[in-house]
């Protein structure tokens, strides 16, 4: 997909040199495909289209590169139902729908499971913020198209220890074990982690029982480590796990047993801001292992670490056998609420939502301290900015 966008950015920029082509999500009502280009000895973000098709406040994106397919969540923000859309994306960025279908409102974060006994069919689960719940999806990769499989919904018996925010169950993140077995997902309202188990011969989940964290936590988003190079049944594994309302983060080494078997013991939890007090006000969103599998990258919003409406990335090393793990620093965000952020391992950049800024910044990679370098480009959008994914 790389070498049909070089063409045509050529056509279009004449010589300039392409670097990769983004999608954004803004809660403006659009989605917005972008061409990272390098003119001259600076790299500049353009606009190369957009599209309202995806609903009144897009707030995530997940893109199937193989399949030319981008598929965006409509959190559906004060409404009574969000949306799912699917789109095909055209050589020219272009996004064309392909399927829109509404769900639950809230819908926030996904991600795609498979089951080895459904080998024509894919899946996703979603998480909703606002309607509780967690809602399954069937999928045809090449065709674009899905349909709902499955609805988990949940309540609270009363308000947790941070009622203002958990009222109610909000489940909001979804992640994939590295066996491709289980699927969790945080719920910030319950201070639970779900855990599903991916029948593998139907691709249905069959819902185990939840891990239970840290009282006002507000666990948020995840995700799995192992050694590089593991495949199969890795030796070691840990799940790493941000609580937005603490600003924490968690270590679990996990074990598993049997078919359905895995468990969690915690190994670690410590501020985003290592011994300094956290900012009044700030919340730890967004979290990735680094490139060089040594380091896990949290974002903070709303801390003005490194200036008014600059906040913050939190980088520390990963535990293992050898070593536990260890706050390192913060580097700055170039920006107001990182809410979420992707790395491209290939190119060495990380893309950047910032929420608030109403833009996309996009960074070097810096693998001498494992965290987000220097600033290479900046776009402003129209609305606030939840995602960025790289078109990979």
């Amino acid at each position: 997909m790389r070498t049909n966008l070089f063409c045509l950015t050529a056509v279009m920029f004449g010589t300039t040199s392409v670097a990769a082509r983004l999608f954004a999500a803004s809660y403006a009502g659009t989605v917005t495909s972008l061409a990272l280009t390098k003119p001259n000895t600076t790299y500049e973000l353009s606009i190369l289209s957009e599209t309202n098709d995806c609903g009144s406040s897009p707030a995530w994106l997940m893109l199937d590169g193989k399949h030319d397919v981008l598929y965006c969540l409509d959190e559906g923000i004060g409404a009574v139902n969000g949306s799912l859309t699917s789109f095909k994306v055209l050589k020219n960025g272009t996004l064309t729908k392909i399927e829109h279908l509404e769900t639950l409102t809230g819908a926030v974060q996904s991600e795609m499971y498979s089951a080895p006994g459904v080998a024509d069919r894919q899946f996703f689960a979603v998480a909703h913020y606002e309607g509780s719940a967690v809602t399954t999806y069937s999928l045809d990769r090449v065709k674009g198209l899905f349909k709902r499989s499955q609805t988990f919904t949940y309540e609270l018996a009363g308000p947790g220890p941070v009622p203002d925010r958990q009222d109610a169950p909000h489940p909001h993140g979804v992640v994939v074990d590295p066996t491709g077995r289980f699927v969790l997902v945080p719920d910030l309202g319950a201070d639970l982690v779900y855990i599903f188990y991916v029948d593998p011969s139907t691709g249905q989940l069959e819902q185990l029982e939840p891990l239970a964290v840290t009282p006002g936590s507000g666990p948020r988003h995840a995700v799995f480590w192992t050694p590089r190079g593991s495949k199969g049944k890795p030796k070691e594994v840990y799940l790493y796990l941000v609580g937005e309302l603490n600003n924490s983060l968690s270590a679990f080494k996990v074990t598993y047993s049997g078919k359905t078997g895995i468990s969690f013991f915690k190994s670690y939890e410590g501020s985003t801001y290592g011994e300094r007090v956290p900012p009044v006000g700030s919340k730890a969103a967004e979290i990735a292992i680094s490139p060089e599998n040594n380091h896990v990258v949290v974002s903070n919003r709303n801390d003005n670490t490194f200036g008014l409406g600059n906040d913050s990335f939190a980088v520390f090393s990963c535990a293992n056998s050898f070593r536990n793990v260890t706050f390192l620093d913060l580097y700055p965000a170039y920006g107001s609420f990182p809410r979420q952020f992707s790395i491209n391992k290939e190119d060495k950049m990380v893309a950047v939502a910032l929420q608030n800024s109403h833009m996309v910044a996009i960074t070097r990679w810096d693998k001498k301290a494992g965290a987000p370098g220097t600033l290479l480009a900046e776009k402003l959008l129209d609305g606030e900015i939840p995602a960025v994914v790289w078109d990979l």
